[in-house]
């Protein structure tokens, strides 16, 4: 049975277009999260592309492991399987995020799957604390050509949240604006 399970996953790296090398290129891996927010064939790819890297080494493509598994929840039709996904992709999440407190890609992927999950669930402790570390790290960061897009799509989720005080809106549009500039140069 392990044989054919092997042959199984090694057949479904050969037939995708990604490959784990792929996906441990950071930027590969957000185009292809980026897909699999919408595609669930892609979303089971990406799953197990990352879980054959053993990311538990790298706290981002941990956490994208994480935020991947709340995308299969999201796919999932089963609510035993919807439920099992959003408890590893949470632990996931708060794991990578104590190892790397300071990360706002980290902090956001966890806001975005918080912010997004029914409140019954009680996996909304966070939100507050991640809004409040991502609009601070955004205020502060340093924006370019190179990192502008992600900011900017990172100022417009929290900003689409309905968690945001007209304050943080505000400081939220003078980033989106920032990111714009930087576009430009």
């Amino acid at each position: 049975m392990k044989i054919i399970l092997k042959y199984f996953l090694i057949m479904l790296g050969l037939l995708s277009n990604v490959s784990a090398e792929n996906v441990s290129d950071i930027q590969h891996l957000r185009n292809e999260f980026n897909i699999a927010i919408t595609n669930k064939e892609n979303a089971n790819k990406l799953y197990f592309q990352l879980s054959a890297l053993k990311p538990a080494k790298n706290t981002l493509q941990y956490a994208y492991l994480g935020a991947t598994e709340a995308l299969l929840a999201k796919h999932a039709i089963n609510p035993f399987s919807k439920l099992s996904y959003v408890n590893s992709a949470m632990r996931k999440l708060n794991m990578a995020v104590e190892l790397n407190k300071n990360d706002i890609e980290i902090r956001y992927m966890r806001f975005s799957v918080e912010s997004n999950m029914p409140a019954y669930l009680g996996y909304n402790e966070h939100i507050e604390v991640d809004k409040n570390i991502l609009i601070t790290g955004l205020s502060n960061i340093y924006i370019d050509k190179f990192n502008c897009k992600m900011y900017q799509v990172f100022a417009t989720g929290l900003l689409n949240s309905n968690y945001c005080n007209l304050h943080e809106k505000s400081l939220l549009y003078v980033i989106i604006s920032r990111c714009q500039k930087a576009q430009l140069n």
